[in-house]
C-alpha cells in the first residue's frame, strides 16, 4: 500500500457504533455517546443531524466544515463524519468532564481561593480557543457554558460550531445563538463580531466565580433589557 493509501482515514458506518448514552434529542437531531465496537476503543460523541432537505443539507455541512477548520487543542476535535439514513452523523472527541454549566453548581460550594485559580486557568484556555477561532476569521455566536466542555485532565474546550460563521471580509455577521449570552448589539441592532464572544466569555467568567449571571432578571426578556442597559 502507498503512502498516500495510508493516509486516508478510515470512514466509519453508524452500524460499527455501539451506543452507551443517549444524552439530548431535539428537532435538529440527537447526541449520543458512542465507543466504536472494538472494546479497546474510547468513547465519543455521535452528533446526528438531519439531513432530510437543502436547507438541512447546507446547516449541518456547514457545521461539519467549521469543526474541521476549527481544529486546536483548546476546541473539541472532530474526528468524521457519515450519513446514515436521514442523518448526517458527526464523531467528536468526548469530554468526560462535562460542561461548564455543570461546573458552576459545584464550583458554589468551593473556597473563593480556589475558584479563583480554576477560573483564572478556564479563562485562559477558552480564551487561547476564540483567539484561534478569529484569526481564521470565525465568530463562534453562541459562547455559553453548555457549549464549553471539559476533558479528563478539566482542560477547557469550546464546542458546538453550529451557529458559528466566518466574517469573511465583512466585520460583522448576523446575531444568533442564546439571548442570555448575547452582546448588546446583537440584541440592539442584530450584529455579532469577534468582540461579541468575548463579551460572552466575560459573562461566563462572572458566572463560575459568582454562580451567578451578571444581567439575570426574573425571565429572559428581563435578562435581555439589564443587557441593553448595561
Amino acid at each position: 500500500m502507498s503512502n498516500s493509501q495510508e493516509l486516508v482515514p478510515k470512514t466509519h458506518k453508524y452500524e460499527d457504533y455501539n451506543i452507551l448514552e443517549d444524552l439530548t434529542t431535539g428537532a435538529y437531531g440527537r447526541v449520543l455517546k458512542v465507543q466504536l465496537k472494538d472494546k479497546s476503543a474510547k468513547p465519543e460523541i455521535m452528533k446526528c443531524l438531519r439531513y432530510m432537505n437543502a436547507k438541512d443539507k447546507k446547516a449541518a455541512d456547514e457545521e461539519v466544515a467549521m469543526l474541521k477548520l476549527a481544529g486546536s487543542k483548546y476546541t473539541v476535535r472532530y474526528i468524521e463524519s457519515f450519513k446514515h439514513d436521514i442523518d448526517l452523523c458527526i464523531i467528536m472527541e468526548y469530554c468526560e468532564g462535562g460542561n461548564l454549566r455543570e461546573i458552576i453548581e459545584k464550583m458554589k460550594t468551593m473556597p473563593l481561593k480556589e475558584r479563583k485559580e480554576k477560573c483564572q486557568i478556564m479563562f485562559f484556555q477558552v480564551l487561547m480557543g476564540l483567539k484561534h477561532l478569529h484569526s481564521l476569521k470565525i465568530v463562534h455566536r453562541d459562547l455559553k457554558p453548555e457549549n464549553i466542555f471539559l476533558d479528563k485532565d478539566g482542560n477547557a474546550k469550546t464546542g458546538d460550531f453550529g451557529l458559528a460563521e466566518k466574517i469573511a471580509s465583512r466585520s460583522q455577521v448576523y446575531a444568533a445563538g442564546t439571548q442570555d449570552y448575547q452582546a448588546p448589539e446583537a440584541h440592539n441592532f442584530n450584529k455579532m463580531s469577534e468582540l461579541s464572544d468575548i463579551w460572552a466569555l466575560a459573562v461566563i467568567i462572572i458566572e463560575l466565580l459568582t454562580g451567578k449571571h451578571p444581567y439575570a432578571g426574573r425571565d429572559s426578556r428581563e435578562t435581555v433589557a439589564n443587557i441593553c442597559s448595561g
